[in-house]
């Protein structure tokens, strides 16, 4: 894994325009959860959803090389999964370098693939701490964020999760963003505006993030317009994509979107059906970004950690697994679904049967499918053909109807 690491980072940062010089030591960026600038203010709950609580310039990275643009962190006003206030975090991106061609610059909200359990792994985190953050995927997603800035792009990415890391919650990582793009439109000093073409791009979990805010956009932010929407590596169905992983090297995946899904909706008492081995394990993890989630419980499954020895035919969990699945709603903007053949986490079925949907709801989709590929790799090859989607929809080129 480090060698593509290394690979795509020359690659990216050759055409973002960086120098190649060893990056100058960061100071240390305490932990969201230890940051007073993550905590809401008083009285916010009755401000509208997507208002800028506070803000603050940051120096944004990727893999600890300082990134040439300007950058912020802003703490904005969101719903929880419950559609209760919480206070979110998002990170705006924009080159220093002035926007040329025709129209406002535009704006690429990018989901990473967060799926984690602590505040240490979040995008904000990640894109200031640098190596710090190395054992998130928004770490290494830094190198994707930053190849959308190479394209003179501005990007805003959120930390869906929300405060207490809500791993799989649907609902709220969907709200977060949507109010994450409202956020950054309003931002003053980013030079942006309800008019700059908007898109959205995910892959995996920041693909499950994106979907949710692709079905919460017409009944949450009717304004904002969105251009086109980048799927890849979707793992639209909650339950069918943990059982193909059950005793798999994913399992950790699935063990800590439970306890996401848990911390979100503590009324359906899903910890109940865990053993007292298992609610230690839960514990023990309750602050683990994904590679310490795949490295501790690889080759598990879940009947390890529960009383009933088929915990997916409980109706509590497969309950909250159907919630929190998102589902294929005729959304305005067109929609690029990419998956490889050979995905092992997340079976191509899954996705076909989710973009059959789309299409019988109405929605524009180009749906791609790579031979062979696995689900890693298809982050990375897939990757041009989303920008290249995003790039056509932002010159208002003709999309791609594979539905019809």
């Amino acid at each position: 894994m480090a060698a593509w690491l290394v690979c795509l980072a020359m690659v990216t940062f050759s055409s973002a325009g960086l120098v190649a010089v060893a990056a100058p030591a960061l100071a240390e960026i305490p932990a969201p959860s230890e940051d007073p600038f993550y905590q809401a203010p008083t009285g916010y709950e009755s401000r509208p959803e997507g208002t800028i609580l506070r803000s603050r310039p940051v120096t944004a990275t990727a893999l600890s090389v300082p990134l040439p643009v300007d950058s912020w962190q802003l703490l904005y006003k969101s719903l929880d999964s419950h559609r209760e206030p919480v206070a979110d975090v998002a990170t705006i991106l924009v080159p220093r370098t002035p926007w040329t061609d025709a129209g406002p610059r535009p704006l690429v909200s990018y989901q990473t693939a967060e799926d984690s359990l602590g505040s240490r792994c979040a995008p904000s985190y990640a894109l200031t701490a640098g190596l710090g953050a190395a054992t998130s995927n928004a770490a290494s997603e830094s190198l994707m964020i930053a190849h959308l800035l190479s394209r003179g792009w501005a990007v805003v990415t959120a930390d869906y999760e929300g405060p207490e890391s809500e791993f799989l919650a649907g609902p709220q990582a969907g709200f977060a963003v949507l109010d994450g793009i409202r956020a950054a439109q309003h931002f003053v000093p980013a030079r942006l505006n309800t008019q700059s073409p908007t898109g959205l791009w995910g892959y995996s979990g920041g693909a499950f993030a994106t979907a949710w805010a692709a079905e919460l956009q017409q009944s949450h932010a009717p304004e904002l317009g969105l251009n086109g929407i980048a799927l890849g590596g979707l793992p639209a169905d909650l339950e069918a994509t943990m059982r193909n992983v059950d005793g798999g090297y994913g399992f950790g995946l699935t063990f800590g979107g439970v306890i996401g899904i848990d911390r979100a909706y503590p009324e359906k008492q899903l910890s109940e059906l865990f053993t007292v081995e298992g609610r230690a394990a839960m514990h023990a993890t309750g602050a683990a970004c994904t590679v310490d989630l795949i490295a501790t419980y690889a080759f598990r499954s879940l009947h390890d950690f529960t009383i009933d020895p088929r915990p997916f035919d409980h109706p509590a969990l497969r309950s909250a697994l159907a919630e929190n699945s998102p589902t294929a709603v005729e959304v305005s903007a067109p929609i690029y679904s990419y998956h490889a053949d050979g995905d092992e986490l997340v079976p191509v079925a899954v996705r076909d049967a989710f973009v059959r949907q789309y299409c019988a709801a109405g929605s524009t989709v180009e749906i791609v499918r790579y031979p062979g590929g696995s689900h890693n790799t298809m982050l990375l090859s897939g990757a041009s053909g989303a920008i290249d989607f995003l790039a056509a929809r932002f010159a208002d080129t003709p999309a791609v109807d594979d539905c019809h």
